[in-house]
């Protein structure tokens, strides 16, 4: 379902206007390269008659949080394809498997193995795109593939020749290529920008990469992805769910000279990133590869194009309802074609075949390295003079969970966002207000993105936590706060300005940055409601730690980095914040974290966590360290210990079911004067029971306080280790 979700965002397209257009060649070289690509499609590529290739393909689907990354789904597989022009072609099945590790364990055979492997065959002669869903149009209609390429493709795109370069193939050969640029025309989603290389001997497409004109928004662009007879609205639920779209950084397909004579797609690579309002980011890689090509053509005099075209045309009616008992059809776009899928009889095989990739989930090497990545980069994000001009667009939000929290100084804060756009160029601007306090807080931004890396500069008014990590403003901080009377964070109001930097992929080790200056001052709380109250005298939101007052100017740097991703293998996590401040209180904080993950005898599964932190300089209330409260010692409320460093540590044992596990935990944690650091015993110490649910997506605990203030308290949160 993902898969199929991923390539729909990525391919849907609409119909090329029947118009002439005078101004896409923005130099004559420009011109030539396109003519002689499509003359090459339509007198080269079309002699094919038959090929045999091995593919295979891997899909990865995850889920992005604070504590640590989760495989959503995942997918392998490795098939021969046997294709013909004017017949059904053959394919034999050499592996598959599919997991959702976050909802089952193992591994299994995907349900609809059959066109999941026809998917993976091309038509040698039809789109460069089309190689993501395997069988694609290639006509007039509305569901075309906005490929560069195609005719009349000039209404939608502009063309500039770029830069030169050459390869040396493996017979000794050097090849010279030729850059195209594709320029889109208009700011959407179903348009992609990026180059083309041909090589300027034969003119056959040695590479592309593309990436789309602007991201997809789910309630902006909802009627460009449903059928033409499908008037349903976009259910209202959705709507509340916050900003919904998925954004691809790359698309690239790599062709290698098979046989001296036909260039032929070696390689398929997607990476793109979903964000689903709420519930967060959801980064998604698909790769497929083909090798070990052996092709069939027809001599050139042979070739008639309108026979051709009038061959497809006799696959492009459908399924037909009386074929041969065990031919599989596989459609897309209104054109269909018959295989003859070949399973093993044993489909269990499948699963363990060595024909089968490495999944990507387990953070086995990409086919493309993380330096080939860097150039995509450059050429994925141009100079704006680049892009031409585009209508401004702008989409407004209002009160959707994206937008609400809840905490003892705001209540029920109420968000409105609106997002202005014109190609490249951006801005975003929120303001909320809370009916507890009734103090305004606005803040607008100006986004860039580059080779790389997404910079927002920002004014703002806001409520901040002591603790920017981010969590105490999220879904699960305001669900604790609302359902339990649990509002464990200390905040203050800022009012100034920041530079912020953030990478566009996830690499091995990622570092974000922050500059900033700002006025700070304290805050109270503000409320006293909660769920827990409405049917007894349920507890009472401590008081807000009150913040000094400060004027401040400074930088700080996050690391981190994620190595394995499912609960039942191993997997380690390590971060460490650096931040220095000046004004007011000259001050420096760094702190570090390492967690570990494996199973464990007798079916279980084990995670260790541990982070220490220090100051230097003068501190104010809002730089020390606090401890309690889910995130750091269960048990005790937040605050329950502050100061200068800290360290604390947890361990927990689970049961290995990945949709629901039962644990028991053991928290410890200290926070004091500098000088004591690293001679001190735990001041804080729990232990207690808790269950979570998909992989420790969502989590609660029984948790006992074993030192100093001694009670049982309920923990609700989200993104727990286990």
């Amino acid at each position: 379902m993902l898969l199929a979700l991923a390539a729909t965002l990525l391919l849907q397209t609409a119909p090329a206007p029947a118009q002439q257009v005078t101004d896409a060649y923005l130099d004559p070289a420009a011109r030539t390269l396109v003519a002689q690509a499509r003359e090459r499609r339509l007198r080269m590529e079309r002699r094919i008659d038959a090929y045999q290739v091995t593919g295979k393909e891997r899909f990865h689907a995850g889920l992005r949080t604070l504590g640590r990354d989760r495989t959503l789904a995942r997918q392998e597989l490795a098939a021969r394809i046997h294709w013909q022009r004017d017949a059904p072609g053959r394919i034999e099945v050499l592996g598959a498997r599919e997991a959702a590790p976050a909802i089952q364990g193992g591994a299994k055979v995907p349900k609809d193995l059959r066109s999941e492997a026809a998917s993976m065959a091309f038509n040698p002669d039809e789109l460069q795109l089309n190689l993501l869903l395997g069988m694609g149009p290639d006509s007039d209609s509305k569901d075309d593939l906005m490929d560069p390429l195609r005719p009349g493709s000039e209404a939608h795109y502009r063309f500039r020749s770029g830069d030169s370069t050459s390869i040396r193939l493996p017979d000794g050969r050097t090849v010279r290529l030729r850059e195209l640029r594709v320029l889109p025309r208009r700011n959407d989603w179903r348009l992609v920008r990026g180059s083309l290389w041909i090589d300027s001997e034969s003119h056959g497409v040695v590479r592309s990469v593309f990436r789309l004109a602007r991201p997809f928004d789910l309630v902006r662009d909802y009627p460009d992805v449903r059928d033409e007879d499908d008037e349903e609205e976009l259910p209202a639920v959705v709507k509340t769910l916050g900003h919904i779209g998925a954004d691809v950084e790359y698309i690239t397909v790599e062709y290698a000279l098979w046989q001296g004579r036909w260039w032929l797609p070696r390689l398929v690579s997607v990476q793109a990133t979903a964000q689903v309002g709420v519930l967060g980011k959801f980064p998604v890689r698909f790769e497929r590869s083909y090798s070990g090509y052996q092709v069939t053509a027809r001599p050139e005099a042979q070739v008639e194009v309108l026979a051709l075209a009038a061959a497809r045309d006799s696959v492009r009616a459908g399924c037909p309802k009386e074929r041969e008992k065990g031919l599989t059809c596989a459609c897309s776009g209104g054109r269909c074609r018959l295989w003859r899928v070949d399973v093993p009889a044993d489909t269990t095989t499948l699963l363990t075949s060595a024909e089968l990739p490495a999944p990507l989930s387990e953070g086995a090497a990409t086919l493309i390295t993380g330096e080939e990545v860097e150039e995509l980069a450059k050429v994925l994000n141009p100079s704006l003079g680049e892009l031409g001009t585009f209508p401004v667009t702008v989409r407004w939000r209002a009160a959707d969970l994206e937008l609400l929290r809840y905490n003892r100084v705001e209540g029920l804060s109420i968000g409105a966002r609106v997002d202005v756009g014109a190609g490249p160029l951006a801005l975003d601007a929120t303001a909320r207000l809370g009916p507890a306090d009734l103090e305004p807080g606005a803040e607008v931004g100006v986004p860039r993105e580059t080779s790389g890396w997404r910079y927002r500069l920002a004014g703002y008014r806001r409520l901040d936590p002591f603790d920017r990590d981010g969590s105490a403003l999220g879904l699960g901080a305001s669900l604790s706060a609302l359902l339990l009377g649990r509002d464990e964070a200390d905040y203050l109001r800022a009012t100034g300005a920041e530079l912020s930097a953030r990478p566009l992929r996830f690499g091995r080790w990622e570092h974000a940055w922050r500059f900033f200056t700002e006025h700070q001052h304290p805050v109270s709380r503000e409320t006293d409601i909660t769920l827990a109250r409405a049917w007894n005298d349920g507890p009472v939101f401590r008081e807000v730690i009150a913040a000094d007052r400060a004027d401040q100017a400074g930088a700080a740097l996050t690391l981190r980095t994620v190595r394995g991703e499912s609960a039942l293998g191993f997997r380690w996590t390590a971060g460490a914040e650096v931040e220095a401040q000046a004004g007011s209180f000259r001050f420096g904080r760094a702190s570090a974290l390492l967690g570990l993950g494996t199973p464990i005898p007798f079916g279980l599964v084990g995670s260790l966590e541990g982070a220490a932190g220090t100051t230097a300089g003068t501190v104010p209330v809002q730089g020390l360290w606090y401890l309690g409260g889910p995130g750091s010692v269960r048990g005790y409320p937040g605050a329950a210990a502050a100061g200068e460093s800290f360290w604390r540590a947890r361990g927990e044992v689970a049961t290995l079911g990945p949709g629901a596990r039962l644990a028991t935990f053991v928290d410890a944690g200290w926070a004091g004067g500098r000088s004591e650091w690293g001679s001190a015993d735990p001041s804080l110490l729990s232990a207690g029971v808790g269950a979570s649910f998909l992989d420790g997506l969502i989590r609660a605990d029984l948790a006992r306080a074993l030192r100093g203030r001694s009670g049982w308290r309920v923990e609700l949160y989200l993104d727990a280790a286990l």
